[in-house]
């Protein structure tokens, strides 16, 4: 008998390969009716048991490290955290380690967690280490999310350039990749660009497809594509998907309650709202901000549960729920101001000012003059926000802020009534009925104002005492010799905003030049 050409207790690669496949599919099955059973944690518990227990090679290890991402993904923040601490209990190897650190670092970024820079530099230590693929990902994702929570969209999209999700390699984590992409872009203002993305990939029934679903739903919100957003928003929520995640889920909610108040369904609103109202602990609560922020327009629910309180707080631990609807910003400073919380308006303004800041482009300009129009009560602030406004596709920002303008007590009765209908008109394209009734109140209290009442502001050529304090401040800097890119850097407002601020300048005092401004801030001092 001719001798085997296998040695005694061994398999062939192939037998050897179906046998881990087979396991890994047991495996997977009991991961999922546990998780779908609530036990999240032991989901967590076996597949990190068999990562650091596994001798099937390192293809069954990228297939369990994939699955375990994928199961975080789906929980909440503290169950995802306890059980990847558990798992970092286990005797794991090098590689699946630095990942499962990379993991904890992202999940804590996403959340504003005060560890977050320890945590990236342990999992980078580690990554350097073990240069293992796997963490490479993870880590850069965990450093776009820190980039996202600082408002710094453009560094976020430097680092998740260098990542292919259509890679076979990163096909485990090609769901969080493209999410994190789509919500770049809808922070930029790409809007056309998210849109493109999200029909894009790959129909996968995982996370993947119901994560990205919930961004387009964000972004149809921000353009002002509201009957679809609300559409979407309930199919996919009424779905009873698997992979439909908590975070998901909140955000669909918050798509739906936004669409409820602005149609002016708010019973309807305040129904689905209700159900996240009660999440207080952090970081669990952080995935409801964006639902938090929609509640916040409405008395009936945010007053009672101290809403603003605890947006401001999270914010200031991370800006990203700021970052893919553009009004959010604007209505927590215009909810602070209405309920006489300054502080809350001065905190958010100086929040959304370091977005622009960081996030140099049309968008954020405009919605950090919109921020400081409300909060101070400058109608020339708002006039920026909404000439910069026009450049872009965010029509409900538009509209707000025309409103925004329309409201303010400084405006002439004609400006305002021309702001106010156009912000109606607005309203009734993007489908909004409920925003547009309030717009159609205030031209109709704007139409019954006598017509030669004056504005406070004073007729042009009202000298000095005509000006508001923020177009003193830029007098001031422009008089004493500065420029106005330099006047923009000291005030932290955009380059636009100081050269509209001038030109109303020299209006109310009746001047056309720079040296006129400094002559007429000169008679002032003396």
């Amino acid at each position: 008998m001719s001798e085997s050409p296998f040695t005694a207790g061994t398999l062939p690669a192939d037998d050897i390969a179906a046998d881990a496949e087979q396991r890994r599919h047991r495996l997977f099955a009991t991961a999922d009716q546990l998780r779908l059973a609530g036990r999240g944690m032991e989901a967590l518990h076996v597949l990190a048991a068999e990562i650091a227990t596994s001798r099937s090679g390192e293809r069954h290890r990228a297939h369990l490290l994939g699955r375990l991402a994928q199961t975080v993904a789906l929980e909440q923040p503290t169950i995802a955290l306890a059980g990847l601490r558990e798992a970092l209990n286990l005797r794991l190897d090098a590689r699946s380690r630095s990942t499962v650190l990379a993991l904890v670092a992202t999940i804590a970024a996403r959340t504003g967690h005060p560890d977050t820079d320890a945590l990236l530099r342990e999992a980078g230590t580690a990554h350097a280490a073990s240069g293992d693929q796997s963490s490479a990902r993870h880590l850069a994702l965990g450093r776009a999310a820190r980039s996202l929570a600082y408002g710094d969209l453009p560094g976020a999209e430097a680092v998740l350039a260098a990542l292919d999700p259509d890679s076979g390699a990163a096909r485990a984590d090609a769901s969080s990749i493209r999410a994190e992409r789509v919500l770049v872009q809808l922070g930029l203002g790409r809007h056309q660009d998210a849109r493109t993305a999200t029909r894009r990939a790959p129909d996968e029934a995982d996370v993947s497809r119901t994560g990205l679903t919930a961004l387009d739903c964000l972004r149809m919100v921000a353009v002002g594509e509201l009957p679809e957003a609300a559409a979407l928003a309930v199919t996919a929520l009424s779905s009873g998907s698997a992979d439909l995640s908590s975070g998901v889920r909140a955000l669909l909610v918050a798509v739906i309650g936004e669409v409820r108040y602005r149609r002016g369904e708010h019973d309807d609103a305040r129904a689905i709202l209700r159900t996240c109202l009660a999440e207080e602990r952090w970081p669990d609560r952080t995935m409801w901000s964006l639902a938090f922020c929609v509640a916040v327009r409405d008395p009936a629910l945010s007053t009672p549960a101290g809403l603003l309180t605890r947006i401001v707080a999270d914010l200031h631990r991370s800006v990203r729920p700021l970052l893919p609807v553009p009004h959010v910003g604007p209505r927590l400073v215009r909810a602070a101001v209405a309920a006489g919380d300054t502080l809350a308006a001065r905190r958010v303004t100086e929040l959304v000012e370091l977005v622009s800041t960081r996030t140099p482009v049309p968008l954020w300009h405009a919605l950090a003059d919109q921020s400081r129009g409300l909060r101070d009560g400058d109608p020339d602030a708002l006039r920026s926000a909404v000439d910069q406004l026009r450049t872009t596709a965010a029509r409900p920002a538009l509209a707000d802020a025309l409103l925004d303008l329309a409201n303010n007590p400084r405006l002439r009765s004609g400006e305002a009534r021309d702001a106010a209908y156009e912000a109606a008109a607005l309203y009734a394209r993007i489908g909004a009925p409920g925003d547009q009734a309030t717009a159609d109140r205030r031209c109709a209290d704007l139409s019954a104002t006598p017509r030669h009442r004056k504005s406070i502001d004073g007729p042009p050529g009202g000298g000095i005492g005509a000006l508001t304090p923020a177009e003193e401040r830029v007098a001031e800097m422009l008089a004493a010799g500065a420029t106005k890119k330099e006047a923009a850097r000291s005030l932290f407002v955009s380059f636009h905003t100081v050269d509209t601020q001038l030109r109303s300048i020299y209006h109310k005092l009746g001047i056309n030049n720079r040296m006129q401004l400094a002559r007429a801030w000169e008679r002032t001092r003396r």
